[in-house]
């Protein structure tokens, strides 16, 4: 694929979209790929990061690998994983890992995640700080719906969408019903 946006390394990508406070990072639609987001992984620029954008950038779950095994990235509370190419692996090795562990806000929107994803984030630990998740566009299915509903770490949301998930009544009832999302203030199933 025509990288049109990344005309860039990586290490200039950082040193241009780095906040002066090094706790931001914002590289939606660079298209860095897994390889890219391997060398963030790494930087030591990164190590008080706390908000990192990664919209759209053809990130799999080798970059997600990275990502959760990374000895830099370890103090993010938000992270913006939107329309990348995110599956159950993906989520598995992101709600597994403790580098995750103080996220407030996360955002998989329309990636490919399906029942399996959602009950490995209704299971997490490493989750269990979540106030803002965001799964609109992907693949839970009741079975995904159920999975959350029945979570006992997600009770901090205060944001879920789950918008085109393919959710009959069964599933939009078990998140409505759910006593997990009592602080729950938005909510979005269809």
């Amino acid at each position: 694929m025509t990288r049109p946006f990344n005309d860039q390394p990586v290490e200039v990508l950082i040193e241009k979209n780095l906040s002066a406070d090094g706790a931001s990072l914002d590289l939606h639609v660079k298209y860095i790929g897994d390889e890219g987001v391997k060398l963030l992984a790494q930087d030591e620029r990164l190590k008080n990061l706390r908000q990192l954008n990664l919209e759209r950038n053809e990130i799999t779950a080798e970059g997600i690998r990275a990502l959760a095994e990374s000895p830099v990235l370890t103090q993010l509370t938000w992270l913006h994983l939107e329309r990348n190419d995110l599956d159950d692996a993906s989520v598995q090795l992101l709600a597994g890992s403790a580098n995750f562990s103080h996220l407030k806000q996360l955002n998989l929107w329309k990636n490919k995640v399906g029942p399996e994803g959602a009950k490995a984030i209704a299971e997490s630990l490493s989750l269990s700080g979540l106030e803002v998740l965001d799964l609109a566009q992907n693949r839970i299915g009741d079975e995904g719906a159920r999975a959350l509903a029945a979570s006992m770490t997600l009770t901090d949301l205060k944001y879920l969408d789950l918008f085109g998930n393919g959710l009959t009544e069964e599933g939009q009832a078990a998140i409505k019903q759910s006593e997990t999302f009592a602080k729950i203030k938005d909510l979005i199933l269809a």
